[in-house]
């Protein structure tokens, strides 16, 4: 009851989107199901009153197990321009009318797809005038009852109408479920490198989405009627359960900070092991994806067990906020309640219109988009945390008059010379007079000095290294990877930059800046050294200027 306690309005408001969109698909897809199709309407039904060849009268929605030869009269039924329709799966399938053979289904594939030939249609034509028709039916699997589904003498147009009549709603709700994960995709794939960890579960639910979605298009009919393959909308179908088992772990460990679970290596490792053994033994033509099922089960049943221990455990440990675990028990939630209407309703009606598994479509639908919207907003708000430390930092790191960086910027910097031991030319650099011109013109001239000073320096050094503002009038430069030479031209431009500004601003006090440099060879020791002779140089070249100042 924690979704109705105060403040619980802030968590339906969130889901409100989620909860119009499924409400407009479902009004959408039953507007579908209401619309007539212009088709001969004539459907005469033949799943009943079929004669085995031991003289027993059986039923083509519960046959028996093995190789069946079936036949069924058809006096009485206008078959003129009609067609022999039905469903089937997995058997090889031929049709004789009044004894001639005239339709023979042995679909003969790769041997990596297996021997599944998945759900087919069939739309047999009928000979005129044809008064029996026998359907030998040989399944592939000896332990699968052989399926022959909707079977009737009608209209060929009409019996593909009617597949996607019934199949299109649920297909739609499908296709948004997969194009939902291949959004989330792209969101993880535009926010890796962030740093946050956020992009491993926009991958690993979007990734779900898709398999999701590839899964429950299966039983719609609508991609066998659309590709004309349905042994690879099989074998897809399976591959799909075959990976669809670590993805739920996966999103459930990150999501609740869990990251070392020894149960995420080991369902990647059970399901590489699954996926490699079909393969090879599907090659070898020992075993298949249909045959290997039992193992994904297996390994989706660890997952949910895995899943909900990981959401309990962060319960307890409280390493996720409230509003996640509110999402999640919100989502799952609907896919539940989703596959209880289904059950619900195939009870009270096995021939729904929006066929046998809609709602938990739907269900699931609402699932992937309440975690997706909630992991949008997650990332948005780290983004935003992630923007205003980054501009703390800059402002801490960063010199307020002269938009350098500042002496605290350069501490962290000779911590990354001493442990990546980078080699660099140290470069040591004050204002001459500086004192002269707050004292005499003002602070408001002073800074306007130091400013000029700081840009003079920057652009001389920027193809070479950083430069930081270590004091009132002191500037130091790191020029990593540079050579003593690169160091004196850029001394040079700068010397030129200070005697351009002066002939041309004219300022009260000559600009003049002291510099002297030296050598870091890399050596975490020598770090001190190399700033102190810098420093030397430094100076003396200061005094020097300082003497001809007072000569001149």
């Amino acid at each position: 009851m924690k979704l109705f306690r105060k403040n619980s309005w802030e968590i339906w408001t969130d889901l409100l989107p989620l909860i119009a969109i499924a409400v407009c698909v479902l009004v959408v897809s039953v507007g579908f199901t209401t619309v007539s199709l212009h088709y001969n309407d004539s459907v005469t039904d033949i799943s009943e009153d079929w004669l085995t060849s031991a003289g027993e009268t059986v039923s083509l929605d519960e046959l028996p197990h093995g190789e069946l030869v079936l036949t069924r009269s058809l006096e009485g039924i206008d078959t003129d321009g009609m067609r022999l329709c039905f469903k089937s799966a997995d058997s090889d399938i031929s049709a004789a009318f009044d004894g001639v053979t005239t339709y023979t289904y042995e679909p003969r594939q790769a041997a990596l797809l297996g021997k599944s030939s998945g759900m087919y249609i069939h739309m047999i034509r009928i000979p005129r005038g044809s008064c029996e028709v026998t359907l030998t039916v040989r399944p592939i699997y000896e332990s699968v009852p052989v399926y022959i589904m909707d079977a009737a003498i009608e209209d060929a147009a009409k019996f593909m109408g009617d597949i996607y009549y019934h199949g299109l709603p649920g297909f739609s709700v499908c296709v948004i479920i997969a194009l939902f994960g291949v959004l989330m995709l792209i969101i993880g794939i535009a926010t890796h490198g962030t740093g946050d960890g956020t992009n491993v579960n926009f991958f690993s639910l979007g990734t779900f989405a898709i398999l999701a979605g590839l899964w429950s298009a299966n039983d719609t009919y609508i991609m066998q009627a659309v590709t004309q393959h349905p042994e690879v909308v099989r074998f897809v179908n399976y591959l799909c359960m075959m990976f669809i088992a670590y993805l739920p772990v996966s999103f459930m460990a990150h999501a609740t900070n869990n990251r070392d679970t020894v149960m995420l290596p080991v369902l990647l490792g059970l399901t590489a092991v699954n996926f490699t053994l079909t393969m090879i033994l599907s090659l070898l033509g020992v075993s298949d994806v249909r045959l290997m099922l039992p193992f994904s089960h297996v390994n989706i049943a660890i997952s949910l067990v895995t899943t909900v221990w990981l959401m309990r455990k962060a319960v307890k440990k409280k390493t996720v906020d409230r509003s996640f675990m509110r999402t999640v028990h919100f989502s799952m939630g609907a896919a539940v309640v989703g596959v209880i209407i289904d059950l619900i309703r195939f009870a009270a009606a096995p021939d729904s219109p929006l066929g046998s598994s809609f709602a938990t479509r739907i269900g699931v639908l609402i699932f992937v988009i309440g975690l997706g919207r909630y992991l949008m907003k997650e990332r948005t708000r780290l983004a935003v945390e992630r923007g205003r430390t980054e501009l703390m930092k800059k402002l801490a790191y960063t010199d307020g008059l002269t938009g350098l960086a500042n002496r605290a910027a350069f501490h962290e910097k000779e911590d990354e010379l001493r442990s990546k031991r980078t080699p660099c030319i140290i470069v040591q650099l004050d204002i001459n007079f500086l004192k002269k011109v707050n004292d005499v013109y003002g602070h408001a001239e002073g800074d306007r000095h130091i400013i000029n000073a700081a840009a003079f320096i920057s652009g001389s050094f920027e193809e070479l290294g950083i430069c930081y503002r270590t004091g009132g009038d002191e500037f130091i430069v790191v020029a990593e990877g540079a050579a003593p030479a690169e160091a004196g031209k850029a001394l040079d431009r700068l010397s030129k930059k200070a005697a351009d500004y002066n002939e041309k601003e004219k300022p009260p006090v000559p600009m003049q800046i002291a510099s002297g440099y030296a050598s870091f060879p890399g050596e975490a020791d020598q770090l001190e050294a190399a700033e102190k002779l810098a420093d030397d140089r430094m100076y003396e070249r200061k005094r020097e200027m300082k003497a001809l100042s007072l000569k001149e």
